[in-house]
């Protein structure tokens, strides 16, 4: 408790020292969190992304307060590298909890500002083993500021908890001209693996890139939202179970699975019979 309330004074303190005024913001800059989906035991890294910040708006500091539901997320790591974010790297950082549902976040800097759009930091958080397939948790700004404004676009993320499941896996092996594999079995019932490959930045070796795993009926109407996070590059298996989004069984046909990375987007063909 006193580590807490010392962390909290220090963190006071860093904003009021180096918080700089800064002029207006223009009416389109932004600090958004994107929705994304992870099963129970997954790791889900979300980056608080800043859109259209203005060279003359002279951002020299952001203070983020997060709020999030406990029995579902779990914070494990904050990564605000100056190599993968728009802070720079003389910036002063400093993270804490205020609890278990509460982060709070300052960055700031004595000259150096920020513009432009791009990731402010990226969370990662672990879901925990006794959330359930419906569960959602709101990542909410309790509080965010850019020097002292609050900026005019500002959204909440969420989280929702599905019963499929994405995981690395180092062992596969798929062809370097290919992203997405086929799934295995195909035809399938009731469950089918696919494979895929998250090649990052062109730039930057480490850095996550956003990627969706969307699976379509033959009409072209989304089913189930497998995959909506930041993964850093590397090889994965995500999991379909043959159901919708709500969790219900869908019926025996033709699916098709769309895989979007970066500037990468491929889509293939299933089959389920039941």
């Amino acid at each position: 408790m006193m580590k807490n309330k010392l962390l909290k004074v220090i963190f006071w303190n860093l904003m009021s020292l180096l918080l700089f005024s800064g002029l207006a913001f223009g009416s389109s800059e932004s600090v958004i969190i994107p929705d994304t989906s992870g099963a129970p035991g997954d790791y889900v890294t979300i980056p608080v992304k800043a859109g259209s910040i203005l060279p003359e708006s002279v951002v020299t500091a952001a203070q983020l307060s997060l709020r999030f539901n406990p029995n579902v997320l779990q914070v494990d790591t904050i990564n605000v590298s100056f190599i993968e974010t728009l802070i720079p790297q003389d910036w002063q950082k400093l993270v804490y909890l205020h609890d278990d549902s509460t982060l709070n976040i300052a960055l700031a800097g004595a000259t150096d500002s920020i513009s432009g759009s791009g990731t402010l930091v990226y969370i990662r958080f672990k879901v925990l083993s006794s959330a359930s397939p419906g569960d959602t948790s709101v990542i909410h700004f309790a509080e965010i500021l850019l020097n002292e404004w609050i900026p005019p676009i500002v959204k909440d993320g969420v989280i929702r908890i599905t019963p499929t499941s994405v995981h690395e896996n180092e062992n596969l092996n798929l062809p370097k001209d290919f992203n997405l594999g086929q799934n295995y079995p195909n035809p399938f019932n009731p469950t089918t693996t696919i494979p895929f490959r998250v090649n990052g930045s062109q730039f930057i070796v480490h850095s996550p890139d956003h990627t969706t795993l969307i699976i379509y009926n033959i009409l072209g109407q989304r089913v189930n939202t497998l995959l909506n996070e930041s993964l850093k590059p590397g090889t994965y298996e995500a999991t379909w179970d043959g159901k919708n989004d709500a969790g219900e069984k869908v019926p025996s046909g033709v699916y098709f699975y769309r895989f979007t990375s970066g500037n990468i987007s491929e889509t293939k063909k299933m089959v389920l019979m039941r």
